[in-house]
C-alpha cells in the first residue's frame, strides 16, 4: 500500500496530480455555482409572486376607494345620467388610465369614457353588474389571453338605481416577471461568476490540504475538522485492514506448517513403499498411516474452506443467508448423527438432550449449514478430547427466552488461563495430543465465526465432577 501511495505523488508531481486538482476544483466550483444560480432563480419568481399579488391587491383597493368616492359625489349632488358624469369631470380628476362606465337599471350603457356608448351590448348580465344590483357593490377581474393583461372592474349602484363602474388594466404575472427579468438576469449572471470564483477558490484551499493527509494516519495532522468523521472511518478501516492482513499471513503460515507434517509423513512413508525398503508386513500398516494423514489434511482443508467462507460473507449475502427459521435439535441430530462412527470408535456415549417449553420447537433465524457444522466442531471436540467410557452431551433448549446449545463433555477439561486463547486459529491446549487425536485446532475457530454471523455468545464453564461445558446463547427473538 506504501508503494502505491507514493507512487501516486510521484504522478501528481509530473502534472497528473494538478490536472486532477483542476477538473475537482472546477466540479464543487460549478456545483456551487448552481446551486447560487437556482437560489437566484427561486428568489426572482418568489419575488415576482409576491409583487404580483401585492400590485393586485393594491390596484382592487385603489379602484375600489375611488368608485365609492365618484358615486358619493354623485349621490350628494342629486344629479343623474350624463350629468352626473359631466359633475364628476368637473369636480374631479380621473387618472388617463381608469375607464368610467355608467350603466342604467336595465344594462344600457349610457356613458364609456373610452368607447361609444351607443355601439356597446347590454351590461346587464356582467357579473360586476349583477353583483351591485344585489348586494349595492360587485367587482371582478377578466384575463386577455391576446393582451396578456387583466382587466379589474368595481361597480357601486347609485340612488338613481344605476350602476357606476370603473376599471383599469394591470400586467399579468408574467408581464411582471418581464419587467424584473432583466433586473433578475444581470444578478443571476453576477451570482453564478462570484460563487463560481469562490467555490474555486474554496475547492483548491479543501484539496490541497487534504492531498497533504498522510494515508497512513490520516487522522494525524493539519486536516480540514469537517473531513475528520471521515478521516477517523479511514483510520479505522486502515487498522482493520493491515490486521486482517497480519492475520492472514500468520493464517498462511500456520496453514503451511500444518501442512508441513502431514505431507512429510506421507511423503516418508509413500517413498519406503516405492523404493521396496519396507518389510510386506509393515506395508499395510504404512499405508494405513499414510490413509490417517490424508483423512486428517482432508479435514484440515475443510475447517479451512469452511472458515475462509465464513471470513469472505459479504453483509448482503450474510442477511440472504440468515432468512431460515432454523430447528435446533434437527441441527443437533444432524450433527451428531455424522459423528457416531468417530464417538463409537473412541468409546464415547455421545448423545443429544432437547428441553423444550411448552412442547414448542426451538428455532433460531439463520442458517442450518452453518449452524449444523458449529455443533458438530462443539461435540467433535467432546468426542475427540474425551476418555473410552466418557460421555458427551449436546444440550439444546430456551432460557429466559434465549436459545441455547450447550455440550459438555468428561474429558480433562480446558484451563481458565487458556479459555480465551482456544477460539485462536491453530490453537491447541496439548499439542501433541492433539494431533494424535486428529484435531487441526480449527474447530473452535469455526464455532466462534459461526457464533458471531449469528450474534450468539460463547462461554466456558468446567463440568462437575470432570470435564468441559461450553455454551452457546443466541439473541432473543
Amino acid at each position: 500500500m506504501d508503494i502505491r501511495i507514493r507512487s501516486l505523488s510521484k504522478e501528481d508531481a509530473a502534472g497528473g496530480g494538478s490536472r486532477r486538482r483542476w477538473h475537482l476544483s472546477r466540479a464543487v466550483a460549478s456545483m456551487v455555482a448552481a446551486a447560487s444560480a437556482a437560489l437566484v432563480i427561486v428568489c426572482c419568481i418568489l419575488y415576482a409572486a409576491v409583487f404580483y399579488l401585492t400590485l393586485d391587491q393594491r390596484a382592487v383597493d385603489d379602484l375600489a376607494a375611488e368608485t365609492e368616492g365618484y358615486a358619493q359625489v354623485i349621490n350628494d349632488s342629486g344629479y343623474t345620467g350624463t350629468d352626473a358624469i359631466a359633475l364628476v369631470k368637473t369636480e374631479s380628476t380621473i387618472e388617463p388610465d381608469t375607464r368610467m362606465t355608467l350603466i342604467s337599471s336595465d344594462g344600457t350603457v349610457l356613458y364609456d369614457s373610452l368607447a361609444d356608448e351607443s355601439s356597446m351590448e347590454n351590461h346587464a348580465q356582467r357579473p360586476e353588474v349583477v353583483e351591485a344590483m344585489q348586494t349595492g357593490e360587485g367587482q371582478s377581474g377578466r384575463y386577455s389571453e391576446t393582451l396578456g393583461e387583466e382587466t379589474l372592474y368595481h361597480s357601486v349602484l347609485l340612488a338613481d338605481g344605476s350602476v357606476l363602474r370603473l376599471s383599469v388594466t394591470q400586467s399579468s404575472i408574467w408581464g411582471v416577471m418581464g419587467t424584473i427579468a432583466l433586473p433578475c438576469l444581470l444578478v443571476l449572471l453576477l451570482a453564478v461568476v462570484v460563487s463560481f470564483l469562490i467555490g474555486y477558490a474554496i475547492a483548491r484551499r479543501v484539496i490541497s490540504r487534504m492531498e497533504k493527509i498522510d494515508l497512513n494516519n490520516p487522522i494525524e495532522g493539519d486536516a480540514p475538522e469537517e473531513l475528520m468523521p471521515l478521516l477517523r472511518r479511514l483510520d479505522a478501516q486502515h487498522r482493520r485492514l493491515d490486521a486482517q492482513a497480519s492475520e492472514r499471513r500468520m493464517f498462511t503460515a500456520n496453514v503451511s506448517h500444518e501442512l508441513k507434517t502431514p505431507l512429510t509423513v506421507i511423503s516418508g512413508y509413500a517413498e519406503i513403499i516405492d523404493k521396496g525398503i519396507a518389510k510386506p508386513r509393515d506395508v499395510r500398516r504404512f499405508a494405513g498411516l499414510i490413509h490417517d494423514e490424508a483423512q486428517q489434511m482432508k479435514s484440515m482443508v475443510e475447517e479451512i474452506i469452511a472458515l475462509t467462507h465464513l471470513d469472505e460473507m459479504g453483509e448482503g449475502q450474510m442477511e440472504l443467508d440468515m432468512q431460515q427459521e432454523v430447528p435446533l435439535e434437527s441441527v443437533a441430530n444432524n450433527a451428531v448423527a455424522r459423528l457416531r462412527p468417530l464417538a463409537e470408535r473412541s468409546r464415547v456415549d455421545l448423545v443429544v438432550q432437547v428441553s423444550r417449553v411448552d412442547n414448542e420447537p426451538i428455532k433460531v433465524r439463520g442458517n442450518a449449514r452453518i449452524l449444523e457444522e458449529m455443533v458438530r466442531n462443539l461435540a467433535e471436540n467432546a468426542v475427540r478430547y474425551n476418555h473410552e467410557g466418557g460421555r458427551a452431551v449436546v444440550e439444546v433448549a430456551s432460557e429466559g427466552g434465549h436459545a441455547v446449545v450447550r455440550v459438555s463433555d468428561t474429558g480433562r477439561g480446558i484451563p481458565h488461563e487458556l479459555r480465551e486463547r482456544v477460539f485462536e486459529r491453530f490453537f491447541r491446549v496439548e499439542e501433541s495430543r492433539s494431533k494424535d487425536t486428529g484435531g487441526s485446532g480449527l474447530g473452535l475457530a469455526i464455532v466462534k465465526h459461526a457464533a458471531q454471523v449469528h450474534g450468539a455468545s460463547i462461554s466456558i464453564t468446567d463440568n462437575d465432577p470432570i470435564g468441559t461445558i461450553i455454551t452457546v446463547t443466541f439473541s432473543a427473538k
